[in-house]
């Protein structure tokens, strides 16, 4: 049928166009991936400071939240800041989970989390954080200090973290982006040799069905381009390489290092372990819409973020070069925004992969029901839903994020989760 907008008659198009978008019945697939993000940073959503017993029933409970909605993928964050959730030769005990890095919970919560969730054939994917080191600024936004000072409150930081962070030993592989928070230089060949290392670590001694990085390459808060500038002249490949397309380069080495070392450990174990992506869902603009674009480009407003250009992620190229297995475009937009649309970019994905044979699912939006005006309609989630069932090429979807699964939060949220509850629990 036609999707028309929110109570009203007109209905949903396709950018710039008179193609009316429409949503085919909902088809229960079996083997579809029903899933969901487990945001551990900052607690968003699992809780700090509790004793193991209950920490441990507070982790059960959210496995059988999971499987009530028969979801059969748990995407668990498992290094949200340069620390793990699991006992590791390389990385320090998460502060996220007892409230001081470095401090033993008592339990390895990966593996609590893996045994709780085959209980219900839920699968976990081990998602990393490849750079992040600090969650919060070092300083306001609005505030202009010296690069000494910014130096020296790194350094200031750097020094409360536990003995083991890599970023504490090695501060000279650190650098401050333009949101005051430290990531690990991603330019450094340590730093990715180190990425790699602690990401095999999970995907050699643990039962996960893949690691997965999500859309943090190089940051949102842009680093300054003289804080990289010495790096840039020190590891560029030749004198006429852009300074854009070295930071990009940086990523694909640790991308490609990754699907390498991925690569050789199932070809000596036999152990096959996925490497999923979740980039922002912009790829690149069209370049009818904007100069800087590109011929295979997607349709929305000339001024949306595009990762290829701004978090210099080049996820095109992670797929056309087989280093990826699965992508999980994060698109976060309702049907009915002006700039960006989800009709227009599922579409677009789900076309680029017959190009490139990458498995696609779909990261969609749980956690806006209800949160502003483009979200009011009860129904926006299973919509989504079902304009997916149109499209060959995708293979599920994954909802950010868990705590969005309790009820309570809004009405309209709560509407949406008995739809989705209907969706996919009346067909077994």
């Amino acid at each position: 049928m036609k999707l028309k907008k929110y109570n009203q008659e007109e209905t949903v198009k396709y950018w710039d166009s008179n193609t009316e978008v429409e949503i085919p019945e909902y088809v229960f697939k079996e083997n579809d991936v029903r899933g969901v993000w487990v945001s551990n940073v900052a607690n968003i959503d699992t809780p700090c400071k509790m004793p193991k017993e209950e920490y441990q029933a507070y982790l059960k409970q959210m496995i059988a939240n999971m499987a009530k909605y028969n979801l059969n993928v748990m995407v668990f964050q498992v290094r949200p800041c340069n620390d793990a959730y699991y006992p590791s030769k390389l990385n320090p005990w998460s502060r996220f989970i007892t409230g001081t890095e470095g401090k033993d919970p008592g339990f390895d919560v990966l593996q609590y989390v893996i045994d709780e969730a085959k209980k219900y054939n839920i699968r976990v994917h081990a998602w990393m954080n490849p750079y992040r080191v600090g969650q919060g600024a070092l300083f306001p936004a609005d505030a202009t200090p010296s690069e000494e000072e910014i130096e020296k409150a790194k350094l200031a930081y750097l020094a409360t973290l536990d003995d083991l962070n890599f970023a504490k030993r090695h501060p000279e592989h650190t650098i401050v982006d333009g949101a005051y928070k430290i990531i690990l230089s991603p330019s450094h060949p340590e730093v990715i040799e180190f990425v790699t290392k602690s990401i095999m670590e999970v995907a050699e001694k643990y039962d996960v069905e893949a690691v997965h990085i999500d859309d943090y390459f190089y940051p949102y808060g842009k680093i300054p381009f003289a804080r990289e500038e010495q790096d840039f002249n020190k590891y560029r490949k030749s004198a006429d390489q852009s300074f854009d397309d070295w930071r990009r380069e940086n990523v694909n080495q640790m991308i490609k290092s990754v699907h390498d070392e991925l690569k050789k450990s199932f070809s000596k174990t036999g152990k096959k372990v996925l490497f999923g992506i979740s980039p922002f869902a912009i790829y690149r603009t069209n370049k009818t819409i904007r100069e800087d674009g590109w011929e295979k480009g997607s349709y929305h407003s000339a001024g949306a973020l595009q990762c290829y250009s701004e978090l210099y992620s080049d996820v095109y190229k992670w797929m056309k070069e087989k280093w990826i297995d699965y992508v999980v475009p994060q698109i976060y937009f309702p049907f009915e925004r002006r700039d960006v649309t989800y009709h227009d970019l599922t579409k677009w994905w789900n076309d680029l992969v017959e190009e490139t044979g990458t498995i696609l699912y779909i990261g969609q939006a749980l956690y806006q029901m209800g949160s502003n005006e483009v979200w009011q309609n009860p129904q926006e989630i299973a919509n989504q839903l079902k304009f997916n069932c149109q499209f060959k090429n995708v293979k599920g979807t994954i909802f950010f994020t868990y705590k969005d699964l309790v009820k309570g939060q809004n009405d309209i949220k709560d509407q949406a989760l008995d739809t989705i509850f209907k969706l996919w629990t009346t067909n077994d």
